[in-house]
């Protein structure tokens, strides 16, 4: 099957035209949420002809075929909003700023707890979702952290070589890939390429220390900047194309 054949699966057409990634496409699949013509279809490799299918929907909602223009932003997620589309118990969430912006087949890649901030990015278009968010492409991260007590400078530059090495809590390992101390008043900034839930808090709580501010500063080569929380900025094609470029470069694992 050639690539362009490959793209037809009906998974990657749902990845590329919802924006969300390619598990997510699968899982929606599998529960049904997928119909073609009325009829809902499990199959997630059924091969998608743009020319002779028709009615091809994703919750009750019409789904084009023509392929979209690929966009991605620059978001600021504020302290206090939840990462979700949608949830019963809260209305500030990242998916209803999303609707309400008119932004259907969007979502965002890193995501960020409920009392953490900064940059996500939200984009269209599926793949790059995907990559951005899998752990086998080492999309670094990096965070400012301020801490409810700083330690002596020797003690903390300690501690942050202990989590480059690796620190096993919970059944996880748990290990960032570079920590310094910046700042004034001081505070500690980390690189991660690989996360899990709540690691950075769950770090330094290793240490009997409280993470108090947590800001997301950069994914990959796009950094926050002075974006101002609550804000959307659209990537240039340039940056795009250099984030892409370092997606690429990045080491994978079979």
């Amino acid at each position: 099957m050639d690539t362009a054949e490959a793209e037809k699966k009906l998974f990657l057409v749902i990845q590329r035209q919802a924006g969300v990634s390619r598990r997510k496409a699968q899982d929606l699949i599998a529960a049904g949420e997928v119909t073609i013509g009325g009829q809902p279809v499990l199959d997630p490799f059924m091969l998608i002809d743009p020319e002779t299918t028709s009615g091809l929907c994703l919750r009750g909602h019409p789904l084009s075929l023509d392929r979209p223009e690929l966009r991605v932003y620059r978001y600021h997620k504020p302290k206090g909003m939840l990462c979700s589309h949608d949830d019963p118990h809260e209305g500030n969430t990242v998916g209803r700023i999303l609707r309400s912006e008119g932004m259907i087949g969007y979502s965002w890649a890193g995501r960020l707890d409920q009392d953490a901030e900064g940059l996500l990015l939200v984009t269209n278009d599926g793949v790059l979702l995907n990559e951005l968010s899998h752990p086998r492409y080492e999309v670094a991260k990096t965070y400012s952290v301020w801490l409810d007590r700083l330690p002596a400078r020797a003690d903390l530059t300690r501690m942050l070589h202990q989590m480059t090495q690796g620190i096993d809590d919970d059944g996880d390992r748990l290990r960032i890939a570079s920590g310094t101390i910046v700042g004034s008043p001081a505070h500690v900034q980390l690189r991660l390429t690989e996360g899990r839930k709540r690691e950075i808090k769950r770090l330094f709580a290793h240490f009997d220390l409280q993470v108090v501010r947590l800001l997301r500063t950069a994914i990959g080569s796009v950094e926050l900047g002075d974006l101002r929380p609550g804000t959307l900025d659209q990537l240039t094609s340039a940056a795009i194309a250099t984030l892409r470029g370092g997606i690429q470069d990045a080491p994978q694992v079979p």
